[in-house]
């Protein structure tokens, strides 16, 4: 059935190769004159059938088990912005007597069925919805079907595009700029002969001619790449006869394909989505028909569908017909053998990592370059690979597949004999077992997108092709972890592998096929733990210039707006000024892009490490900013934010008050103080950047390039931490005043009602106390020496056991630094401190022979563990362990044996009210199971009675030694 609707609304959809109508004359619908029907959720039949069909519909989906995620998007798009039904043929709506059988009536039989079983569907996956662009996020919230059929959903768009980032811009077309004179390749020392190097350089300058001949020709109509320049091409071919010359030219057109083709998209473009300043200055007299206009002039042209054929859009189109018309083999070989070296080139750079830190929105400045460098080389390696794949599949090539099964069998023989052009089974190996999915994946569907009808039945290929079926199926977006692949990096994938599975010379049923087993492609589980796939390299403008298709969302959303009597009920008709902009002048897109262009031009001139020095201290400085502005501005914001939080709680007193609302009071207080930090921010680029740029460039630099190149890095450096600050430095500051108050609340204690159950330190606290995790650590080491001292001098004094009970107190009553995870640590540490006492295991400095603790000693160390325990310690104490089967064990091992402290210790628990009689007896009976020596069993049975039969005995009248002489029946009667 989904099948049969979706074939229907395909043949309903627009057409992308329509003329445009002339201006003036109204928008034809994509149903011709019919008029848009009204969508009633009331009307809606078979509702919870189609909730069941929606749920199974989603879930395969979410589970990737149909071939393109956007392609199905796309469809339920469709029926959301259905106009009315169309009847149609008999032959189309019959059903078999089986289905007949188990439906009670046919389904999206209207307008009202279609549109809630795509609302149903898109509920499911509002994750996707919300990482699409802002403008498509846009259309979607303002769609009133929407809004009558799923408020909530409506709400959650709406939600989504006010906190949306994801600006994806309009690549400007480039310009044919030469590339620049190579010292080192292009010198005559790299040829062989005088003529052969003259002969390079006039080749270079012909080739340069024909370019800006299809520059300035190629958009007229009528006019033919075969016709105007083929001829001159062949002829500039042919005088390349020398192999070195091939090389040499080949270097120069794969420099000049990456020049002008490798677009990362976004350098001074329109914003989809946003309004230009120009519609501001217009005024608002009939705004509605300008954000017509503009978005159908500044929309995308259409990329063929949500699944259009490979091809070669603006300046790729030129060098495809360069290559189609030079017809040479020469040239095509070592044109694949530099697109191969660059391509395993680039796929092996090690590009950086994002390591997760507590602190990201410090480091997100950094990771900016970062994810800007991984954007270029995937950009690069995407036109290398698409390039390759074209000039290596091109002789066989053809609009149909072999005709007879025969014939096919025989080429599959053949060519299965002839070895691939690269090997691109090890590197997509390579890069799946070291997580580098997000970088070969992309590349290598480039590749295989120009494979011909056999490439697929090739078992060199097909082996590929069911490696990246078993990637499609584990890439689940629902499913996200600490350590997987991050959500847009998956997005990606699966927007590439989708578009993979729908072109035409890939078999229909590949991806349905059952998997077969496990071969020698299989994927090493012994993968590194950081890799490109668990780093947020993708953004939304990578994922658009990658994947031009997504767009046809928007373009669908848009032309049903477009097509629609009116846009009421939509919220984003009141135009509100932004945050960002009051921060700050920004300068207009022409001066940016007229900036961008005189530092390209600069830089063309001048040596590589010239520009590699000034982007250098250009991402140095802008990141030294940041942290500059963090311990200048913030820190004085947050003391004064301390200050006023201070005086508030005087002020209140014991009433106390909210914590939401303080903190929302001092943020409204103080974060408009952080416009502040764009001013500082180019004060400190300007200062710092000329500085670093004369100390990196060598002395003899002109000083014309000198002053030019300082110019370029403050202007880069500025542009960098400015940009950062106006997204980020009021979520900073927020940041840092909420930890500030959290400090202070926490050294105020809790809340007033819950000061009689938990309290803090009191307000004369100096705060001098030791810090948990030194007083942690030093306790462990007096334990360590329990288990057995490293050194046979090696011991405590009981003045130093009593110094750090005494240390243990002062940082209990002073909770400034004191966590509860911190106190439970500390409570356990004592409780073994007071086990190993019993026992008397810890070895005590003293005269030779003073090894062991005094009795009164020992006493008067559990006296102040037993004050800790009972008015110091807020958290639960685990008491219990006292009576464990290990820490009672530890007497075994003493000689002779020593029971009174144990026998003291529990009666101060229970006088002490610290635990109870009856868990006291619990315990000692849980004693009596485990697995004892003879002597020891019957001695710790003598202890529990002891116990039983004096209870409120004030201290022990008896050493617990006499327990292992004869007389025991004289003992236990004088008890």
């Amino acid at each position: 059935m989904l099948r049969k609707e979706r074939s229907k609304q395909l043949q309903q959809s627009p057409t992308p190769t329509c003329p445009t109508p002339e201006l003036g004359s109204p928008l034809p619908s994509r149903t011709g004159s019919l008029t848009d029907e009204p969508a009633d959720p009331a009307r809606v039949s078979s509702r919870q059938r189609l909730e069941l069909v929606a749920l199974v519909y989603s879930s395969c989906i979410a589970e990737n088990l149909v071939p393109n995620l956007f392609l199905e998007l796309f469809f339920v798009f469709q029926l959301l912005t259905a106009r009315r039904m169309v009847t149609a043929k008999d032959s189309d709506t019959e059903l078999s007597p089986a289905v007949l059988d188990s439906l009670e009536s046919p389904l999206f039989q209207s307008i009202h069925d279609c549109v809630f079983f795509a609302v149903q569907v898109l509920e499911c996956h509002f994750q996707v919805l919300s990482n699409l662009d802002k403008g498509t996020l846009k259309l979607l919230a303002e769609n009133e079907r929407l809004l009558c059929f799923s408020p909530a959903l409506q709400g959650r768009l709406r939600a989504a595009y006010e906190g949306s980032v994801a600006k994806v811009s309009l690549a400007m077309p480039p310009s044919a700029q030469a590339v620049s004179f190579q010292p080192e390749t292009d010198n005559r020392a790299n040829f062989s002969s005088d003529r052969a190097f003259h002969t390079f350089k006039k080749q270079r300058d012909v080739f340069y001619e024909v370019l800006r001949e299809w520059e300035d020709h190629h958009e007229e109509p009528g006019w033919d790449f075969e016709k105007g320049l083929g001829s001159r091409i062949r002829a500039m071919m042919g005088q390349l006869s020398a192999a070195c010359s091939h090389s040499h030219f080949v270097r120069l057109f794969q420099k000049q394909l990456l020049q002008m083709c490798q677009s990362p998209g976004g350098a001074g473009g329109t914003v989809l989505g946003e309004a230009p300043d120009v519609l501001s200055m217009l005024g608002a007299d009939k705004l509605g028909r300008l954000w017509r206009l503009q978005e159908r002039l500044m929309a995308p042209q259409s990329s063929g569908g949500p699944c259009p054929p490979p091809t070669f859009p603006g300046c790729q189109g030129f060098f495809r017909d360069f290559i189609l018309s030079a017809s040479s083999f020469q040239f095509n070989q070592h044109l694949m053998d530099s697109l191969s070296l660059k391509i395993r080139e680039l796929n092996g750079l090690a590009l950086p990592q994002h390591e997760p830190s507590d602190e990201d929105g410090e480091s997100d400045v950094d990771w900016q370059g970062e994810r800007k460098q991984f954007a270029v080389v995937l950009l690069s390696l995407r036109l290398l690979a698409k390039f390759l794949g074209f000039v290596a599949f091109l002789p066989y090539r053809g609009p149909e597949p072999p005709p007879t099964g025969e014939l096919q069998d025989s080429i599959l023989a053949l060519r299965s004999q002839v070895p691939p052009v690269l090997d691109v089974r090890t590197l997509l190996q390579r890069g799946l077992q070291a997580r580098r999915a997000v970088l070969t994946v992309p590349w290598l569907v480039e590749f295989l997108s120009f494979a011909d009808h056999v490439v697929p039945l090739l078992e060199y290929y097909r082996g590929i092709f069911t490696l990246l079926l078993r990637l499609h199926r584990s890439l689940v977006l629902s499913q996200e972890s600490v350590g997987k692949m991050c959500f847009l990096n998956k997005l990606l994938l699966l927007a590439v592998l989708g578009w993979l599975f729908q072109i035409p010379t890939v078999p229909e049923d590949l991806f349905f096929l059952e998997e077969g087993p496990s071969d020698a492609f299989e994927v090493d589980t012994v993968a590194p733990e950081h890799g490109l796939d668990n780093a947020p390299v993708v953004d939304q403008q990578l994922l658009y210039t990658c994947c031009p298709y997504v767009g046809e969302l928007r373009k669908l959303l848009a032309s049903w707006v477009s097509g629609s009597s009116g846009r009421s009920g939509g919220f984003m008709r009141k135009i509100t000024p932004t945050t960002t902009t009051s921060l700050g002048a920004q300068p207009s897109q022409t001066s940016q892009g007229l900036q961008a262009q005189l530092a390209q031009a600069f830089f063309h001139n001048q040596p590589p490490s010239l520009r590699r020095t000034v982007e250098f201290v250009a991402e140095r400085i802008g990141s030294n900013c940041v942290k500059h502005i963090k311990a200048t501005l913030v820190a004085d914001l947050v003391r004064q934010a301390e200050s006023l939080l201070q005086e508030q709680l005087v002020t209140q007193g014991e009433e106390g008050g909210d914590p939401a609302q303080l903190l929302e009071m001092l943020c409204s207080q103080l974060c408009p103080h952080g416009a502040q930090a764009l001013a500082l921010g180019r004060e400190f680029c300007q200062r710092k950047s000329p500085g670093a740029v004369r100390a990196l460039l060598p002395e003899e630099t002109p000083a014309a390039v000198l002053s030019s190149a300082e110019n370029i890095a403050v202007g880069l450096a500025t542009e960098k931490a400015c940009a950062w600050l106006s997204a980020n430095i009021t979520a900073l500051i927020r940041r840092e005043v909420k930890a500030a108050v959290s400090r202070t609340l926490r050294a105020q204690g809790p809340e007033p009602a819950a000061r009689g159950e938990r309290r803090g330190c009191s307000r004369a606290c100096e705060h001098h106390a030791p810090l948990p995790s030194h007083l942690i650590s030093e306790i462990k080491d007096v334990l360590s020496l329990a288990v057995g001292p490293r050194d046979p001098d090696e011991g405590v004094s009981p003045e130093h056991l009593e110094q750090l009970l005494g240390q243990l107190g002062q940082t209990l009553r002073c909770r400034q630094f004191l966590c509860p995870p911190a106190e439970q640590h500390l409570a356990k540490c004592s409780v073994e401190l007071a086990s190993l006492l019993v026992a008397d295991q810890i070895p005590i400095l003293g005269p030779p022979a003073q090894y062991r603790l005094e009795r009164g000693q020992a006493r008067r160390l559990l006296h102040m563990l037993l004050s800790l325990w009972k008015e110091d310690f807020q958290g639960p104490v685990p008491l219990q362990l006292l009576l464990s089967p290990r820490n009672v064990g530890l007497l075994a091992d003493t000689r002779p044996r020593e029971w009174d402290l144990l026998l003291f210790l529990l009666r101060e628990l229970v006088e002490k009210g610290l635990m109870g009689r009856m868990e006291i007896e619990a315990c000692l009976g849980s004693l009596h199971q485990a697995q004892w020596p003879g002597d020891f069993a019957e001695e710790l049975a003598t202890l529990s009675n002891l116990f039983l039969a004096e209870p409120h005995l004030p201290q022990p009248q008896l050493r617990a030694c006499e327990l292992v002489q004869p007389n025991r029946g004289t003992v236990l009667a004088q008890s």
